[in-house]
Formats: C-alpha cells, sequence, structure tokens
C-alpha cells in the first residue's frame, strides 16, 4: 500500500479505537498519539514530496502540533494534577494553534508567487462578515455578558469563535483561489471545516443539553481532521498544490449561491429572534449591514471593471485572426470604411499565397500554422511602417496603405511578392510559396469598403495569369473573372464531353536532328467561345483544384495517344505538365502507375514536367513522390528553369534526369552576351549532374545552332514545330527529320514512316504553354 493509504487505515482504525474507549486518561492519550502522528506525517510528507509551497505545510504542522501540547497539558491538568483544564495553558496552546492555521491557509491559497484577483478577498470577506454575525450573536455576545466567570474566562471563550470566524474566513479565500480540485486540497479543506464544526458544536454542548451528554463524541470531527491533514501531506497530489497560478475570481454560480446565503443571515437573524421572542440584536445587525454594504459595493465595482475589461478582450478577439494574430477580415473592412467615409485616399493590397490549404493538409496544421505567421511577419516587415496587415482568407492577407494607388504603391506590391517569394525555413521544413498581389484603391476604384476588397480579389485574380504577378484592378478584369468563373464551373462537364483536346509540341535532339517526343499541351474546344489557349482555364483550375482531375485526365489521354503512335510504330515519347497539387496528392503515384498499365505503355515512355518552384514547395514531399516515379523508369524534368528561385546544387537532391531552360535566356542567345554566359553555365553545371538539358523557345536557325555549339541536348519551340493536334504529329515528324538535320549540318536518315512534305524554312513565333 502506498504511504498515505497506510496512515489513512492506520490512524482511522486508532481513530474508532479512541472512539469505543470510555472517558478517562487512556482515551486522552490514545487522541494525543492521533494528533503527534499527524504532525509526523505531514513533515514526512514534505520531506518525500518536495512541494514548492513548503512553508504552509510546515505552519500547519505547527499548528497541529501546537494542538497535540493543549491536549498533552489538558490531560496532565485533569489526569495528573486534577484541576479543571478550563482555562489554561492548555488554552494558550490550543488558541496559539489558529493563527498558525491561518497562516497556513493563507500560503496555500496566494502566496506571493501567484497573481490574486481582488473578488478572491472580497468575497470571502462578505461571507465571513454575515457568518462572523452569526458567531457573535450565538457565542461571543452571550459569552462576554455571562454573569458567571472572571475576565480571563470570558476571553479565552471569546477568543475560540474569534479564530474560528478567522479560519473560515481563509478556508472561504482558500476555496476562492484554488484553480485545482485535487486530492490534497479536498483533504485539507475536509479538515478545516470538520475543526469548524467541532469548534461549533462543543461551544453550543454549554447551552444545549442534548449536545452535553453525548460530548465525547465531539471527539470525531477532530480526530478526523488530524486523520486527513496527515493523509493530505502524504499524498503525491501534495507536490502541485501551491503552484503559482493567475487567479480571476469569476463571479460562477457556486460564488452567487454562497454570497446570496450569506446576505440573507442579516434579515435571518432579526427574523429568528423576533419568532422565538428573543432580544433583538439591531446593533450588532446594523453594523454588519454597513460592513457588508461597503464589501458588496467594492464587489460590484469589481464585477463592472471585469466586465469592461472582458467587453475589451472580446473586441479584440472579434477583431484578430486567430492563426497569424494579424487582424481580421471584418477590422480591415471597418478601417477602410474610417478612411473611405474621410474621403482619404486608401490602396489595398490582396496578397494571395497559393497551395496553403493543400501545405496544411499534407505537412500538418502545426506547420501550416507556422508558415501562415512567417508570412505574417514578412507583410509586417515589408509594409511598416505606415501598412496594416490583415488575414482575409485562408489563402489571402490583404494589406491597407494609407495612400492612393499610384506607381509608389504598386512599387510596394512588388516588394511583397519578393520578400514572400524567398525561402520559409521553419522548424521541420524548408518551404517556397507562390504569391500573387492584386492592388486596388478609392476612390478611383471603390466607394465603400466591400467594393474595395471585391475589386482588389478581382486584380488578385489577373495577377495570377500575368508573369509579374502583380496587377492593378481594371473595369475590364471584372468581365474575365466572370468567364473564368463560368469555365470553372463547365470544367467537369467539358472533360466528361471530350472538349478537352490535347496538341503535341516536338523535341529535337540537336546532335541528330531526330524528334526524341512531344509534350502535350491542352486546348478547350469550348462550344460557344471556341478554342480557349491553356491561360484561359488552367490557372483557374489551379486555385480551385480542378487542377487534379484536370491533369489526370491529360495523362490519361496523352498516355492513350504514346501507346497509338506505338502501335503503329512510332516510339514517341510523350511529356505532361504536372501540378504542385498533384505533388500532395498522395495517391498520384499509384495513380500514373495505373494509367500506364492501362495503356499497355513503358514507363521510358512517359516524361513528367514540373516546375522549380513545386519542387521547392515543399522538398521532403518532393523527394519521395519524385523518387517513386523515377523507379517506375518514368523520366521526371524541370519545366521553366531560371525563372524560380532554385539552384542546381539544391535540384541536385531530387530525382531529375532532365533539365528544361526557360525561353526567357534563350531568345537573345543568338546575339551572345548575358544570355549565352547563362545558358553555357547551366549547361555545363547540368551535365557534371547527369542532367540532359532541353532549350525552350527556340524560334530559329541560329538559335538552333548557338545551343549545338553549346552541347545542348535537345530543343523545342515554334522554330522546330508548333503544337499540332495527334492526327498531324507524324506528317509533323517527317518534316522535322527532313530540315532540321540539314541545318545542323547532319543528314540523318528518318527511321520513322509517313509521307513527306516539301521542307518548310525555320520561321519565328510566339510559343504557347500549358
Amino acid at each position: 500500500m502506498k504511504p498515505w493509504a497506510v496512515f489513512a487505515v492506520g490512524v482511522g482504525l486508532l481513530t474508532g479505537v479512541e472512539l469505543a474507549m470510555p472517558g478517562g486518561s487512556a482515551r486522552d492519550l490514545v487522541y494525543l498519539t492521533v494528533a503527534v502522528a499527524a504532525v509526523v506525517a505531514v513533515l514526512i510528507g514534505v520531506r518525500l514530496h518536495r512541494p514548492r509551497e513548503r512553508t504552509g505545510w510546515y505552519l500547519l504542522a505547527a499548528g497541529i502540533g501546537s494542538w497535540a501540547v493543549g491536549d498533552l497539558l489538558w490531560w496532565w491538568f485533569d489526569h495528573v494534577v486534577g484541576i479543571d483544564p478550563f482555562p489554561s495553558a492548555a488554552d494558550v496552546a490550543y488558541l496559539a494553534g489558529y493563527p498558525l492555521f491561518v497562516l497556513a491557509v493563507w500560503r496555500m491559497s496566494a502566496d506571493h508567487r501567484r497573481v490574486v484577483g481582488r473578488s478572491s478577498i472580497l468575497d470571502p470577506l462578505i461571507a465571513a462578515s454575515c457568518f462572523g454575525l452569526v458567531l457573535w450573536v450565538v457565542f461571543i455576545e452571550p459569552t462576554w455578558t455571562a454573569a458567571e466567570g472572571d475576565l480571563v474566562t470570558r476571553l479565552v471563550g471569546v477568543a475560540y469563535p474569534l479564530g474560528d470566524a478567522a479560519l473560515l474566513t481563509l478556508l472561504l479565500h482558500l476555496a476562492a483561489t484554488s484553480t485545482g480540485r485535487t486530492l490534497t486540497l479536498r483533504l485539507l479543506t475536509t479538515g478545516f471545516v470538520g475543526v469548524l464544526v467541532a469548534d461549533t458544536l462543543f461551544q453550543a454542548s454549554a447551552y444545549v443539553p442534548a449536545l452535553d451528554e453525548h460530548v465525547l463524541w465531539l471527539d470525531l470531527p477532530w480526530l478526523v481532521a488530524y486523520v486527513v491533514w496527515g493523509t493530505a501531506a502524504l499524498h503525491p497530489t501534495m507536490a502541485d498544490h501551491g503552484h503559482p497560478r493567475s487567479v480571476t475570481g469569476s463571479l460562477t454560480l457556486g460564488r452567487v449561491a454562497l454570497l446570496a446565503v450569506a446576505v440573507c443571515i442579516l434579515p435571518g437573524t432579526i427574523l429568528v429572534e423576533s419568532a422565538l421572542g428573543l432580544p433583538t440584536h439591531t446593533t450588532a445587525v446594523s453594523f454588519a449591514a454597513v460592513a457588508l454594504i461597503g464589501l458588496v459595493m467594492m464587489r460590484m465595482f469589481d464585477v463592472v471593471r471585469h466586465l469592461h475589461e472582458q467587453a475589451r478582450r472580446l473586441e479584440v478577439i472579434a477583431a484578430t485572426d486567430p492563426r497569424s494574430g494579424l487582424e481580421n477580415r471584418r477590422r480591415l473592412a471597418q478601417r477602410l470604411d474610417e478612411r473611405i467615409d474621410d474621403d482619404e485616399p486608401v490602396t489595398l493590397l490582396v496578397v494571395g499565397v497559393d497551395r496553403l490549404r493543400e501545405i496544411n493538409d499534407t505537412l500538418g496544421e502545426r506547420a501550416g500554422t507556422e508558415l501562415v505567421r512567417a508570412i505574417a511577419d514578412r507583410l509586417v516587415e515589408a509594409t511598416a511602417p505606415d501598412g496594416v496587415v490583415a488575414r482575409i482568407d485562408a489563402e489571402a492577407f490583404g494589406v491597407l496603405l494609407p495612400a492612393a494607388a499610384d506607381e509608389a504603391t504598386c512599387r510596394r506590391a512588388h516588394v511583397v511578392r519578393d520578400l514572400l517569394a524567398a525561402q520559409f525555413a521553419l522548424s521541420e521544413v524548408t518551404l517556397t510559396v507562390d504569391v500573387a498581389v492584386g492592388v486596388a484603391g478609392a476612390p478611383d476604384d471603390a466607394a465603400t469598403s466591400d467594393e474595395l476588397l471585391d475589386r482588389a480579389v478581382v486584380a488578385l485574380a489577373a495577377a495570377r495569369e500575368h508573369p509579374e504577378r502583380v496587377a492593378r484592378y481594371a473595369g475590364d478584369m471584372d468581365r474575365d473573372g466572370a468567364t473564368a468563373s463560368r469555365l470553372m464551373s463547365e470544367l467537369v462537364r467539358a472533360i466528361e464531353h471530350e472538349e478537352l483536346v490535347l496538341h503535341y509540341q516536338p523535341q529535337v535532339s540537336l546532335s541528330t536532328g531526330r524528334v526524341l517526343g512531344v509534350e502535350a499541351l491542352v486546348r478547350w474546344q469550348h462550344p460557344e467561345l471556341g478554342l480557349l489557349p491553356p491561360v484561359a482555364f488552367v490557372p483557374a483550375a489551379e486555385r480551385t483544384g480542378l487542377i487534379r482531375l484536370l491533369t489526370l485526365h491529360v495523362l490519361d489521354r496523352s498516355v492513350a495517344q504514346a501507346a497509338a503512335w506505338r502501335a503503329a510504330g512510332s516510339d514517341l515519347t510523350v511529356s505532361v505538365n504536372l501540378s504542385a497539387r498533384d505533388l500532395l496528392d498522395p495517391h498520384f503515384v499509384e495513380q500514373v502507375r495505373a494509367c500506364l498499365e492501362r495503356h499497355a505503355v513503358p514507363a521510358s515512355m512517359l516524361e513528367l514536367e514540373l516546375t522549380e518552384t513545386m519542387a521547392m514547395l515543399d522538398p521532403t514531399r518532393a523527394v519521395q513522390v519524385l523518387g517513386e516515379l523515377d523507379r517506375l523508369g518514368i523520366t521526371v524534368s524541370v519545366d521553366d528553369y531560371g525563372t524560380g528561385y532554385s539552384s542546381l546544387a539544391y535540384l541536385q537532391r531530387l530525382p531529375l534526369r532532365r533539365l528544361k531552360i526557360d525561353r526567357s535566356f534563350v531568345a537573345d542567345l543568338a546575339q551572345g552576351g548575358a544570355s549565352t554566359a547563362i545558358v553555357r553555365s547551366t549547361i555545363e553545371l547540368a551535365r557534371h549532374l547527369g542532367l540532359d538539358v532541353v532549350a525552350e523557345g527556340v524560334e530559329d536557325a541560329p538559335t538552333l545552332l548557338a545551343l549545338q555549339e553549346l552541347n545542348c541536348f535537345a530543343a523545342q519551340g515554334y522554330g522546330i514545330g508548333r503544337p499540332v493536334p495527334a492526327e498531324r504529329v507524324p506528317d509533323q515528324v517527317a518534316d522535322i527529320e527532313s530540315r532540321v538535320p540539314q541545318v545542323l549540318a547532319a543528314d540523318v536518315p528518318s527511321q520513322r514512316s509517313g509521307p513527306r512534305e516539301p521542307a518548310p524554312v525555320v520561321t519565328g513565333g510566339a510559343e504557347e504553354r500549358s
């Protein structure tokens, strides 16, 4: 058994023995033994559990010890000396225990490390003043005015109820300030309640003959107090009691009931005395009423103050986004309305962070919250000192700038974009995010906060499709936004009705002039709007989550077409663009595997492209997914290299086989200069890392030759071949392989079947992308 259980059972049995014994010396010695055992138990408990608040326990042990000394002196005077122990030195020891108990309760309820609300003091004082009136009327006043007894006897008789009143006040304070209901606290409270009950009954026995006849049984509450105090000290929960806590003293239902009962005591005292025909204590009740009124007024002031503080806290909570700590959309709208109503110019930046929900779903809420707060910190830094930042949506932040929407504020939007484009080093992962910024101003673009927010959101949608990822609101954006919303509502139907068509653009080896494969580019043959390019619906599909469905559809159709070409004798690889959401989809790899098996196409005939920004979004997840794809035998390549913020040193950690240089570096290659140096260094470094390099955006023969001279692996662009429907690909392949080798000065015989047309010259043009 545990020490506390051994003590409770053992000393409890000893208490039963004491109660069963007749009055006399032996019984009093057993009583004294229980008291001494309680002192020893408290001291052992403090040494065993080492509580933070030890002073209170030592004071409790001293108080019990003082009472044990009183018990010993009582036994001595009563059974050895043979005189009446009341009043005597035993009463000095008993009365000395009360201040020790009071100090012990004080230390345990509100020590110097704890912040205690004023109400936690006022409530016990209100209750104690009312219960003190009862003690005055029933015990103190009758004892003091009794004809028999000398002054010492009356002083001692009055001191006991005063000690009980002080102990009651601190006991109520203990209940008011204790925030944890541990077994130790319950046992301590039970012991003190037992002492108050025993003292009250013992003093009442002088006036109630029935109690006086069974006065020996009044030992029970005192003995129970000793047992539970010792048990409380030995219980392990005593180590937690007395830890510093902030106590507010809120007005709970229990407190209200206690205060109501206490207040009713005043008129109840007069009513009971009148009903029994006893002299009424009008003066005592009046003094108690004055004290009570003062205490209640102070308590009401405290309640009002607490309500005001709570209202302020609720106002802050109502205006704050809990996840980021920033102001929320409601508070931002209020600020906008204030400036608009005062005819002051204001600019609103809406900063959209793509795939924030997916990051949260994949990495967990903890990482998602950490990223949101990191974004919030950078926004505050970027817009200081006059900007106000708020979180207005799960993936959007708002920035209020107290200035007109001019070039200066647009430049600040670019600063915000650039600052958020850098990597976020979280506690467990490093991420980058795609950011777009929509700009709108009042009074130029809107007359109310709601209009301004709507216009800035429309500008954000346009910014997501703009190369700079920043857009200022214009009137025609509303129409474009409505079109995008309409297309998203029709996309699923379009997939089901085969309205999406694929065009394929060839990729040519620069060492042989042969076509290695094609890149699949999706188009939408809309029944009303005609043939729509990818930019008209792919970005919106990315934002709404429909991109997953779109990607799987394009993947399935592309692999099916590769199977058809293979059956016709042309082993063309097909390249499909991925979305960042695909990397976050736990089922994506299995879906790719099933697609290849369904169409009986080798994994080596499939290439999957992702941008470097997508690869950096979640590096850990990217390594896992791309590694599984690579083990299947699929070629994984990085598209648009050079437009993000990664480096080849970082990308080498990914299982990549191919690198596609963005057209912006290829366009001026023939003229030399910086572009040539960038492309050359990229090709050389990629070759050392074991990566093939494909140049995008090749528009003319000089560019093609420059890439060949730099030992670039392959190229694609309008100068080589435009995207065409699947049925035109064989003819286009034959045409390319009849003319490109001549440009490269390498006469390569075609190994693919199909009719040939006269070789056209290499022409320029603007390339489309999916």
